[in-house]
């Protein structure tokens, strides 16, 4: 009868210990996806942001691109009718040119003329009836070229502020092109940039409802065991109720609070415990008795420690630099267990630190002395 007891005793003692670790190994496959479904919810979220100031973006560039366009054509109309009206000077100034040139030709030769009948007719004391008509012709040619000159100066004055115009708007004209051009590459470039965030955003999103499912399974069969674990007796109610006052890792400012935290871009993540601010390979203790059940590297969490204080209760150690217990090693309250750093996902030297009951994570500064 005695032999029967110290087996059945020993069978309990093996489902217990059995039982103990599909616990804390399920456990830490649940913190791995709640790890990985904040981390895919923070980029979902901000792709999501992304994705918005990207469509604000197009929609903002698109209605500059068809202002421009339409100065643009307004630049355009306006330099055809300024090329029109200098080329319409330039011709008319053209034409007045050859008048004078040819009149003043006339004008010389009447001169020329006029000079060799006074020269035959200084003789004479009549003037002669053709002097008289050349006479006439000359001063009739000198007033059209006064006539001529006048208009001549008007036209060139013309040209030149016409030709002002011209480059002024040629120019206007020349910086809406360029810049009608960078609009174009600027929505073909945001019109990309939305398709792939588009796309990103439905991969995080399917790799978020996964990562649900998974945690929910997790969830479930974590209650299951645990369940199973109360009613093998292996946690005693009396010493879980003892569970109330823990000691610090270390001493230093906290930094993030358990609980709902908001960051940039209106994101926001979920924080399973607190971050305790410290200079790198500052001593971390055990906050109370039990067994260290994970010691190692844990993606995200860096070098990690987890502790199984046999009471239904978990605390995790993240971001060590150094750890001095491994795993199955029995700790003391206040034992040195390893040396804080900036390890894993850590953006300064902290610890972060976490109290797990029942599976479920729970405030640390409710239980810290």
């Amino acid at each position: 009868m005695r032999k029967k007891i110290l087996c059945l005793l020993s069978l309990f003692f093996i489902f217990s210990l059995l039982m103990g670790d599909e616990i804390s190994d399920t456990q830490k496959r649940l913190e791995k996806i709640q790890k990985d479904l904040q981390e895919m919810e923070k980029k979902a979220t901000q792709t999501s942001q992304k994705k918005k100031t990207t469509d604000v973006q197009l929609q903002t560039t698109l209605k500059e691109k068809q202002k421009v366009e339409l100065e643009k054509k307004k630049t355009e109309e306006i330099f055809k009718q300024k090329q029109q009206e200098l080329t319409k000077v330039s011709t008319e100034l053209k034409s007045v040119d050859e008048q004078v040139r040819e009149l003043k030709t006339l004008q010389n030769n009447q001169l020329n003329l006029l000079l060799r009948l006074r020269i035959n007719s200084s003789t004479t004391k009549i003037k002669p009836k053709e002097e008289h008509c050349l006479t006439a012709m000359t001063a009739q040619t000198r007033e059209k070229l006064n006539q001529l000159g006048d208009v001549q100066v008007v036209l060139s004055e013309e040209k030149k502020e016409v030709g002002k115009e011209v480059t002024v708007v040629k120019s206007d004209l020349y910086a809406k092109t360029n810049l009608s051009k960078k609009l174009n590459t600027t929505v073909k470039t945001l019109e990309t940039q939305k398709k792939q965030l588009t796309k990103e955003e439905q991969k995080l999103q399917n790799q978020i409802t996964q990562l649900r499912k998974d945690a929910a399974q997790l969830e479930a069969l974590i209650a299951s065991l645990t369940a199973k674990s109360k009613a093998s007796g292996e946690i005693s109610e009396a010493y879980k109720n003892s569970f109330k006052s823990i000691a610090w890792p270390l001493r230093g400012k906290i930094i993030r609070n358990f609980g709902q935290e908001t960051r940039s871009y209106g994101t926001s993540v979920i924080s399973n415990g607190i971050d305790i601010a410290v200079p790198e390979w500052t001593t971390v203790v055990a906050s109370d008795d039990g067994e260290v059940v994970f010691s190692g590297p844990y993606g995200g969490q860096g070098k990690l420690i987890i502790i199984d204080h046999k009471n239904g209760f978990f605390t995790v150690y993240s971001y060590n630099n150094e750890l001095l217990v491994s795993r199955g090693a029995q700790v003391k309250k206040g034992q040195p267990i390893a040396k804080s750093g900036m390890t894993g996902s850590a953006s300064e030297p902290c610890l972060h630190f976490e109290v797990r009951k029942d599976g479920k994570a729970v405030n640390p500064l409710a239980y810290l002395e």
